[in-house]
């Protein structure tokens, strides 16, 4: 049994908060295997707030030369909670910007699954275009 199949095996057995810290331990973002992360990620289901502790620890590393991070966080968070981490974490260069817009916009459009999802993901393409992005960390937290 390899290392991955062993963690996924061990987190699955955890609390969704210990498992997220388990992982986020295991693969600090400052270690070149950090995105071994997003391949376990994707073997349990996670509380509504590991998710979004989860994407703020990973995405911090943004910009990334792959859609992958964004796919795996697409596949288990709601749209504007995702995009609400997505903003806090934009890096401030208006080219690494760009960057992130290029992968993240086809995963953010292929995970739409309401008129909500599109008008929130519109509006924070429009915004990234623009490069006026507002925060919302503060009500992410107090609007489900």
């Amino acid at each position: 049994m390899n290392n991955q199949v062993m963690i996924e095996n061990q987190i699955k057995k955890m609390p969704s908060d210990a498992a997220a810290t388990f992982l986020m331990e295991t693969f600090p973002v400052e270690d070149p295997n950090y995105g071994n992360a997003f391949k376990i990620m994707t073997h349990r289901s996670w509380s509504r707030d590991d998710q979004i502790r989860l994407a703020r620890f990973y995405l911090k590393k943004m910009p990334f030369a792959t859609s992958k991070p964004y796919e795996v966080f697409a596949s288990f968070m709601a749209i504007k909670t995702l995009i609400s981490v997505v903003k806090e974490a934009l890096p401030t260069k208006p080219n690494d910007r760009e960057f992130v817009a290029y992968y993240v916009a086809p995963v953010l459009k292929k995970n739409i699954k309401s008129e909500a999802d599109r008008n929130s993901v519109d509006k924070f393409l429009r915004e990234l275009k623009s490069s006026n992005i507002q925060s919302e960390s503060a009500t992410i937290w107090h609007e489900f």
